[in-house]
């Protein structure tokens, strides 16, 4: 769902007739844009937990019983409503000019260059390099529980202070990795990539050098 969209919202974003339609109207960024935003915080506020504890609040308990209305029977409901509460965000900052501008910082820029690395190591980080921060290096002794029989012992929580500390520094960890990824593994990859491409597929320009490469017995010409 999120790839068509991000593929309609890419398509949409550079279209002339409907960019000289937004350009000539003040209503889509006045009332359209805030009103997509809010509808997309909405929904993708509902809570990943178990559905009885989705009761405790009005809002959420509204958003459970519309999903069996909306959602085909059997589906993940939290993670409908997080991807439909994005696209609808996106499409809110769409049609905001002030929104695009604010988020087309270099600060934002340097985020969303990072994003994807970001999004490739921050599991086996979190399950290591946080975990040891928080909770240590060491597994705790086995305890015996009331039925008499060993069990591993329990990892005791940090108190809030270290918590935070703990994560905020994990966090500038997260980005310097990830950005030392996309500098240097990405484009390593990316080369190996070429490398293979010219090993699997013989490149062979023509001899009138008419923009015209080769691949085996197919043609495919290179725009100038």
């Amino acid at each position: 769902m999120q790839f068509f969209f991000g593929f309609f919202l890419s398509d949409l974003s550079q279209h002339p007739p409907h960019l000289s339609w937004l350009a000539a109207r003040k209503w889509p960024s006045r009332y359209l844009a805030p009103f997509l935003m809010m509808l997309g915080l909405y929904l993708a506020s509902f809570p990943e937990g178990s559905p009885e504890q989705v009761s405790v609040m009005a809002w959420s308990c509204q958003l459970y019983t519309l999903s069996f209305w909306i959602f085909p029977e059997g589906n993940e409901t939290p993670r409908f409503y997080s991807g439909i509460g994005l696209e609808l965000i996106s499409l809110g900052i769409h049609f905001s000019p002030t929104a695009k501008n604010l988020l087309s910082n270099k600060y934002f820029l340097w985020f969303g260059k990072n994003s994807f690395a970001v999004y490739l190591i921050h599991g086996t980080l979190l399950r290591s390099v946080l975990v040891w921060m928080m909770e240590g290096i060491t597994i705790p002794p086995e305890i015996q529980n009331e039925e008499g029989q060993m069990v591993p012992g329990r990892l005791s929580m940090p108190g809030r202070s270290r918590y935070y500390f703990m994560l905020g520094l994990w966090f500038v960890m997260l980005y310097a990795v990830a950005n030392a990824w996309t500098k240097y593994v990405d484009p390593f990859c990316a080369r190996l990539t070429v490398g293979f491409e010219r090993h699997v597929f013989e490149e062979q320009e023509d001899l009138g050098h008419n923009g015209v490469i080769k691949f085996g017995d197919s043609e495919k010409r290179i725009l100038p």
